[in-house]
């Protein structure tokens, strides 16, 4: 079983866990990160720059979809995503800021991207009955995008030229390498490999990634960002000049988050300490099983306490 829960070295590193706001958003939370590129009326023209610079889209308009729509069951139709829009052409995006690694994360992204199908699926097939018509199993291209604030292998290394921080999934066949089309896209962007300072990013893709992963630590914008792309990006992330609600909203999330992460790392340390002094592999069992009856005891949602311990749901329902 995979060790989860990590970010950058841990959950008790200081960059991971901030106290309480400074200047800027924290990007790297769901929360943040939905607030500033989620939010319908506001965020549209952020969100086609920031998706246009790192993955060389030509998008010139996107209109954002209810997440809660998604999926054929209550429990599918559940809010996983942070944002949920399509573009001019009919193009899907799911978009979601991930801080904690899962077993299995790569086909997490592949069902969530299913679920966007299933969504054009059920607006088709009511569309085209009103018209004496069956669906012919056409659907736009989904794009499934994950910003990965985890350490993992997911983003593989690229050639010379490449891009070493995003990895984009497609169905292809194994024997040519040809495309079966772009109806599905899997994309991983790893923020944990980045790792350079705002004066070394070479190009202004790799200055969104700086901004995303390190905006929250900064104390003034960087320099030189005035008339470029991210001088609107950092105006709109400026918690600082927030109304008095609105900044109170984010900061009551913030210290929310902290108390739970806190949580988290107690009880999953405490697990582990038990699986070690066991020595053996049911011992760390046991361990991982403590750790979420305890972290179900003090409230937790049972999506966070599977995704840091890495048991099933059947077991974390049953404690």
């Amino acid at each position: 079983m995979n060790k989860v829960m990590k970010k950058s070295g841990g959950v008790k590193d200081t960059e991971a866990v901030v106290d309480a706001p400074n200047q800027f958003v924290n990007l790297t939370y769901d929360h943040g990160f939905k607030i500033v590129f989620g939010t319908e009326g506001k965020s549209e023209r952020l969100l086609m720059t920031l998706l246009n610079r790192l993955f060389g889209m030509k998008i010139v308009n996107v209109r954002y979809l209810p997440t809660e729509r998604l999926g054929l069951t209550a429990e599918e139709s559940e809010s996983f995503f942070d944002v949920y829009c399509e573009d001019s052409s009919g193009r899907r995006f799911l978009i979601e800021m991930q801080m904690w690694t899962q077993n299995y994360f790569h086909k997490r992204a592949v069902y969530y991207s299913s679920l966007s199908v299933q969504d054009q699926a059920r607006v088709e097939k009511k569309s085209q009955k009103k018209r004496g018509r069956v669906w012919d199993y056409y659907f736009s291209p989904v794009y499934q995008v994950s910003f990965l604030n985890f350490p993992n292998t997911l983003v593989d290394a690229k050639e010379e030229g490449g891009n070493p921080y995003i990895s984009h999934y497609v169905y292809r066949s194994k024997d040519t390498g040809r495309e079966l089309g772009d109806d599905t896209n899997i994309i991983f962007v790893d923020l944990q490999k980045f790792r350079k300072d705002f004066d070394e990013c070479k190009d202004m893709a790799e200055k969104w990634l700086y901004s995303i992963r390190n905006m929250h630590l900064l104390k003034e914008r960087p320099e030189g960002i005035e008339g470029t792309e991210l001088e609107e990006l950092y105006e709109e992330a400026h918690y600082a000049a927030w109304p008095a609600e609105k900044r109170m909203y984010y900061e009551r999330y913030i210290m929310n988050r902290n108390d739970i992460e806190n949580i988290i790392c107690e009880h999953y340390e405490e697990g582990l300490a038990v699986g070690r002094e066991e020595g053996r592999e049911e011992g760390r069992e046991e361990g991982l099983v403590l750790a979420a009856r305890n972290m179900k005891i003090q409230g937790l949602p049972l999506d966070t306490i599977m995704a840091v311990t890495g048991l099933s749901e059947e077991v974390c329902e049953a404690l």
